[in-house]
């Protein structure tokens, strides 16, 4: 069972409250939390796919053109595995950073936007982290406050957390070899 749940990559607390969901409703007495809900958030966009850009298709009628507006999103890894992949290139990542990017300045409340400031910067870490590309203007200074900020919030999934964690190493590493 251990290992079942252990693949969805749910913390400790998460699985408490999905089971303890499963045991029966929630008293009402219990306040929202916050950390909580941004993570089950967090956790539910990393699941999906990237949307695809609204380019039109190739020899697109008019036809053509309203079949491909209505496949929205790329069938393949989810977002958190490409954020977490070394294998995906900068332009996917820089695609990532700019969808997060817009979602979160539509986002209807700060919970939200929270959540895809954090995928952006995900992103960006994941440039650095596994290319060694700077994809933002941002100074390395701010990246590494912004990355040891996902580190250590309660919310941040395993995964992105380790991310984040190389992307810290990797600001300093860059600070210290800009000083030599």
């Amino acid at each position: 069972m251990a290992k079942d749940t252990d693949s969805l990559e749910l913390t400790d607390g998460q699985k408490t409250r999905l089971l303890n969901l499963a045991l029966g409703p929630p008293a009402l007495s219990e306040p929202a939390n916050e950390d909580e809900e941004r993570g089950d958030l967090l956790h539910d966009i990393l699941r999906c796919s990237l949307p695809l850009r609204s380019e039109p298709c190739e020899g697109s009628g008019a036809t053509s053109t309203a079949s491909c507006q209505a496949l929205r999103s790329v069938v393949g890894p989810s977002l958190g595995e490409l954020l977490q992949d070394p294998k995906t290139s900068v332009a996917i990542l820089k695609e990532i950073k700019q969808y997060a990017k817009a979602r979160g300045s539509q986002a209807a409340s700060e919970r939200e936007k929270d959540v895809f400031l954090a995928i952006y910067f995900a992103a960006i870490a994941g440039a650095l982290a596994h290319h060694g590309e700077h994809i933002t203007e941002h100074t390395d200074t701010d990246l590494a406050r912004f990355f040891a900020h996902y580190v250590y919030a309660q919310w941040t999934p395993g995964g992105l957390r380790e991310l984040f964690g190389r992307a810290v190493r990797g600001t300093q590493e860059r600070k210290e070899s800009d000083i030599l």
